[in-house]
């Protein structure tokens, strides 16, 4: 019986493992996740994930048929953006909804009769995803509005001689702190094959090496 236990541990880790990984572009739909539709919890990942504004992210702001006012602005380290006629607003921790709302409201007081205002992130410095393994440059990087694994990879360098580009693993925590790993093939993805994969802030890209 002391003989067996360490290999029922080693056999009850290993399926622990497996059940937690998920192979991209399987017929199963719960299996097919991105940062668009997660499978996850049935939510929008961008909207779960990277709809709150942060310090660095560089912010699309466009007011219909004002175009002195629309462009790209950047919040400071402190949480601001400088806007004409409002001057300085707190933007650090709200969504793109809310922010769109303060503006507009703001820009009713005196500015504009009926202000029609949208706001979308264009670069999230705030939040990054991580991109380790078999490529030329390792690191963290910002994550952009639908940032792919094929983006992400291109920003740490492209791939090394040794890679395996059929076994990429996309590590992500859950909102219920579970992680779960994605195998997404890049192969089939690049061919047509399999649909691309979209990452969420704080996914983990680790690219594996190929066996000879």
């Amino acid at each position: 019986m002391n003989r067996l236990l360490p290999k029922l541990l080693f056999f009850f880790s290993l399926s622990l493992f497996v059940s937690c990984t998920i192979r991209v572009g399987e017929n199963n739909s719960d299996r097919q996740v991105s940062s668009q539709t997660s499978a996850e919890n049935g939510v929008d990942g961008e909207e779960e994930h990277l709809s709150f504004i942060g310090a660095g992210d560089k912010i699309n702001i466009q007011v219909y048929n004002e175009k002195e006012l629309s462009g790209v602005y950047q919040v400071s380290p402190e949480g601001y953006i400088n806007f004409p006629f409002i001057g300085e607003i707190k933007v650090d921790g709200l969504n793109i909804f809310t922010l769109a709302t303060k503006i507009s409201s703001k820009l009713k007081e005196g500015y504009l009769k009926d202000p029609n205002v949208t706001v979308l992130v264009e670069e999230f410095v705030s939040k990054r995803i991580f991109v380790l393994g078999q490529v030329k440059k390792a690191g963290s990087f910002p994550i952009r509005r639908s940032m792919s694994v094929i983006e992400a990879i291109s920003l740490a360098g492209g791939f090394t001689n040794l890679a395996d580009l059929s076994n990429v693993v996309v590590t992500r925590k859950g909102s219920d702190g579970r992680e779960r790993r994605f195998v997404v093939d890049i192969k089939s993805i690049v061919n047509g094959a399999k649909e691309n994969f979209y990452l969420d802030a704080g996914d983990i890209v680790f690219v594996g090496e190929r066996f000879f």
